[in-house]
């Protein structure tokens, strides 16, 4: 049943499908989750939705965008302020993105059923963010501060897939003999990353 309270604040009535299409994608998936599903859980109309966000698609755009948002900025914030690029920018970079993960297990899910369901769509924020720090990398190679033989942008997705690797199997690795917690593992894999991507001699 629709929610007299919310079709009047379109604001509210908007914050109340994503909070919902959030609940539901984390849980189920894309593929999975019905137009139906979605109008019960905020307690909208199916008509609602398609006013408010188009469609299933967008929605479904709308809710990454947002689990997304907030790591975004910071990263952006840290490469515009961050002058001469340095290889201490780098490891604050695989640092921030490690914590975002850990702080934001819906995140991680949502990521995780983006690649079991064959999402091939690259939200803007993250082919932008994508971009700014291969062209960061890009610069410090210039500089000689990193191994110019890379790829720069195989160099941020070798740290965020492996981040993000971390944490959706989680649920395995966390039953091998020795592999100890979070923050043990971000300071081993920053030194075998930062090591192997310093020039060599």
């Amino acid at each position: 049943m629709t929610n007299p309270t919310t079709t009047r604040d379109p604001d509210l009535t908007r914050l109340r499908i994503m909070d919902a299409a959030t609940d539901l994608f984390v849980a189920h998936g894309f593929s999975s989750v019905t137009m139906s599903q979605l109008a019960k859980a905020a307690g909208v109309t199916k008509s609602l939705i398609h006013h408010h966000f188009g469609s299933k698609e967008k929605l479904w755009e709308a809710v990454k965008e947002h689990a997304f948002e907030q790591y975004f900025r910071a990263q952006m914030e840290m490469l515009q302020e961050a002058g001469e690029p340095d290889a201490a920018l780098l490891r604050e970079s695989v640092v921030a993105y490690f914590h975002y993960l850990q702080a934001n297990p819906s995140a991680v899910r949502l990521f995780a059923w983006t690649h079991l369901e064959g999402d091939t769509s690259c939200g803007d924020m993250d082919a932008q963010l994508m971009g700014a720090g291969a062209e960061w990398v890009r610069q410090a190679q210039k500089r000689g501060l990193l191994r110019a033989d890379v790829n720069p942008a195989h160099l941020v997705a070798t740290f965020v897939m492996t981040c993000t690797q971390w944490f959706e199997a989680r649920c395995h690795h966390q039953h091998w003999p020795g592999m100890g917690d979070d923050e043990a593992f971000l300071d081993d894999f920053l030194k075998i990353f930062m090591e192997g991507v310093v020039p060599r001699d």
